[in-house]
């Protein structure tokens, strides 16, 4: 795993001794020693950037580095570990935020203001990631769980809107992870065990640094062959950072986060809730490995320098199930004839560098730099038999295709930004970034701002507007040749709210946004479907469709969210989003698009009990999900599910609710601290609808609903029992 990391340690060096400012650096006697330790933080105006120092503790957070963003959550890895409803998956925890709904509950799709999960960027540490999620799929950054383990983590939180231009652009959210730093401790160890696996953590202070090693494997697999798939998923992640201060203006920072996974699902068509007849075998890697250069050329300016390398390979394997045999007088799928249907086996590299400048001057923090990729494909698809297409009651539409695409194509950026304070009351951030992609060679120009205005002590109002953009998924724009001219898909928002209050005990903001799309990839062969708005694939069939960048979406809201303690017996995260997410396909024709959630509402709760005991809750209520019912009359008459288009995204289930609780107890043991965590989600098993799947096979089952027709209504995640057990020592 660590092979190209040291590979990137090499050449950081040798990049270095290119750049201008090198020739700038200060030489240091062997008695000088620097300012104080951190970086660029401050909760009302930029101060000097200090020194490195060995101590390497981090503890601003990106809202302290940039005060004139709008106040947002900031989660703690201990709010994550303890959360109910959530597996420890950082990603399922930033599902209960405002903005924030999600595509089902076996997924941990990040959904944010009516976005796609491919519009969010995840970053750790400072470097970025392409993608965090075990089984995760071409064009997604969701999948089944995140490859980071939550006792690896010290922080977290979510930003939708204007974010830092020195990071990649994405249309939706930035996401910023900072993983655990000792303390005052020299070591720390902890085990855990549960339902979502088993791992563990390492770390220990070095000389001149200190040293971060986790670990996790799933463990579901040993007692069920169904998790709710057909299938159960199987993977493992680790995870590693290396600080070391090289010298008293240098520190350096290797991290490595790679994972493997693999499932199998194995449906049979005899079975009369069988939800698909393709048995999909699905195996994915997928890992980055990064070098982080931080250095101070004097007390008021620094550069970090990030070279990083990350590689993603997926291998899918479909085949359909056809040929039911009796046996004793009961349909079997033993013998049940499989024809290969689908293969896709893709490798994909994406080396890159960054560099980033900040300095101080007059009391402004000025951030310029630029960085550069190169995304290496080689991918290759085949689906030679096909099917007819759920969009058509055509007899011969099928979704057969086949290609095989091995070439590289540059990503160049670079960025400008300032932000300082003016008078006494005024926070202000304005910036720009530019980007150019080879692969269509276009270029966009994405302008921000942010301002933010301190009433008192305890409120403040806050704006902001910005443009971003971002490349289709690049699967999609090499599968025909009429989609390698997509252009970037940009995004205009504008946002404004308030701090409404905030004192010892708690904080209480509010948000309204609106968000345009222009530029989204629509079908030209179904003028009414929009690329975004088809839903995971993965254990249905793949469907490649020749795109033109020519469809728009809007996406606006309200968003609030209360955090709130008492005394450090009880705390809330309440949330509470009314929205409206629709889109123009080809046809023109304003629709609902797949994420609209008109009403979403979480609360998160713990309250200490007697006897050391802990009760964490979450509580999550939403609108139903919009879906587009069968064409039942074609439908019949070819045995197929064939969508009604003229309804598109034309009706909405009933609404989502599901209630998670759970226990926690700690024992101190003469060796450390032993953590009990066990509970249930949908405590109340509520039936919360998924979708409905029509029954093609469904002669073999005798499947007909009380209408007679082969319609499944399939249901999300029923009553399921939690327990984890974390040993620290």
């Amino acid at each position: 795993m660590y092979r190209r990391a040291a590979a990137v340690a090499g050449a950081i060096f040798c990049f270095y001794s290119f750049l201008p400012l090198c020739a700038q650096k200060p030489a240091l006697d062997s008695g000088e020693t620097s300012a104080a330790a951190g970086e660029p933080s401050g909760a009302t105006a930029p101060t000097p950037v200090p020194t490195a120092t060995t101590t390497l503790e981090v503890t601003a957070t990106y809202q302290e580095m940039h005060p004139a963003l709008a106040p947002v959550p900031q989660i703690t890895g201990k709010e994550i570990m303890t959360s109910a409803g959530t597996y420890g998956d950082v990603s399922r925890f930033l599902q209960v935020l405002p903005g924030v709904v999600w595509s089902s509950d076996t997924s941990n799709d990040v959904l944010v203001r009516g976005g796609h999960p491919e519009e969010n960027l995840f970053v750790i540490d400072g470097v970025e990631f392409p993608g965090i999620s075990h089984i995760s799929l071409s064009g997604s950054t969701g999948g089944f769980a995140s490859m980071i383990d939550a006792t690896a983590v010290s922080g977290m939180e979510m930003r939708p809107g204007v974010y830092d231009a020195s990071y990649s652009s994405r249309l939706s959210s930035l996401i910023d992870i900072r993983t655990r730093q000792l303390d005052q401790e020299q070591r720390d160890r902890t085990m855990t065990l549960g339902v979502a696996g088993v791992g563990g953590i390492y770390q220990s202070t070095m000389p001149r640094g200190d040293y971060l090693f986790s670990a996790h494997r799933s463990i579901l697999n040993l007692f069920t062959k169904d998790g709710g798939l057909d299938g159960v998923p199987i993977y493992s992640n680790a995870l590693e950072r290396v600080d070391l201060a090289a010298s008293d203006r240098d520190q350096l920072t290797l991290l490595s986060l790679g994972g493997a996974d693999t499932v199998l699902i194995s449906p049979c068509i005899a079975d009369s809730e069988v939800t698909s007849p393709y048995r999909t075998h699905y195996r994915g890697w997928r890992e980055t490995a990064a070098l982080t250069w931080k250095h101070t050329f004097n007390p008021k300016v620094v550069s970090d320098f990030v070279a990083a390398d990350s590689l993603t390979r997926q291998k899918i394997g479909q085949q359909v199930e056809s040929g039911i045999v009796t046996v004793n007088g009961y349909n079997t799928c033993q013998a049940a004839q499989l024809d290969t249907n689908y293969t896709e086996n893709s490798q994909n590299q994406l080396p890159r560098l960054n560099y980033t400048l900040r300095a101080n001057a007059g009391g402004w923090l000025f951030t310029m730099g630029a960085s550069g990729q190169l995304q290496r494909l080689n991918d290759s698809v085949a689906q030679p038999i096909g099917q007819l297409s759920p969009f058509s009651a055509s007899t011969t539409a099928t979704d057969a295709v086949s290609f095989h695409r091995q070439f590289s194509y540059g990503q160049e950026a670079a960025f400008l930004q300032a932000e300082g304070v003016l008078g006494k009351r005024w926070n202000l951030m304005a910036g720009i970034r530019g980007e150019a992609f080879a692969i269509d060679a276009s270029r966009v120009l994405e302008p921000r701002a942010s301002i933010l205005f301190r009433l008192n002590e305890r409120q403040s109002l806050h704006a902001s507007w910005n443009e971003s953009a971002q490349l289709p998924p690049t699967m999609d724009m090499i599968s025909y040749g009429i989609n390698h001219r997509l252009p970037p898909i940009e995004a205009r928002q504008s946002a404004a709210g308030m701090r409404i209050w905030q004192n010892g005990w708690g904080t209480l903001d509010a948000e309204g946004y609106i968000k345009q799309y222009r530029h989204e990839p629509v079908s030209t062969e179904f003028p009414r479907l929009m690329l975004f708005n088809m839903v995971d694939t993965l254990g249905q069939a793949f469907v490649w469709l020749p795109l033109t960048g020519s469809g728009t979406a809007r996406s606006r809201g309200l968003e609030a969210v209360l955090r709130a303690h008492w005394g450090g017996h009880a705390n809330l995260l309440l949330s509470a989003t009314r929205a409206q997410a629709s889109y123009r396909a080809l046809d023109g024709v304003r629709r609902r698009g797949n994420y609209d959630t008109p009403v979403a509402i979480n609360a998160m709760t713990s309250f200490h009990l007697p006897w050391g005991v802990m009760l964490n809750s979450r509580e999550s209520y939403a609108s139903g999900i919009v879906y587009t019912p069968f064409d039942v009359a074609n439908s019949l008459a070819q045995n197929r599910g064939i969508y009604d288009l003229n309804r598109m995204n034309g009706l909405r289930g009933p609404y989502y609710n599901r209630l998670d609780v759970e226990l926690e107890r700690k024992f101190k043991i003469s060796s450390g601290e032993l953590n009990i965590h066990a509970g249930a989600e949908n405590v109340l098993n509520r039936k919360n609808l998924m979708g409905y799947i029509w029954l093609q096979e469904c002669g073999y089952a005798g499947c007909e609903n009380s209408d007679g027709l082969p319609i499944l209504k399939a249901d999300q995640m029923q009553r399921y029992p939690i327990f984890s057990a974390r040993f620290r020592f």
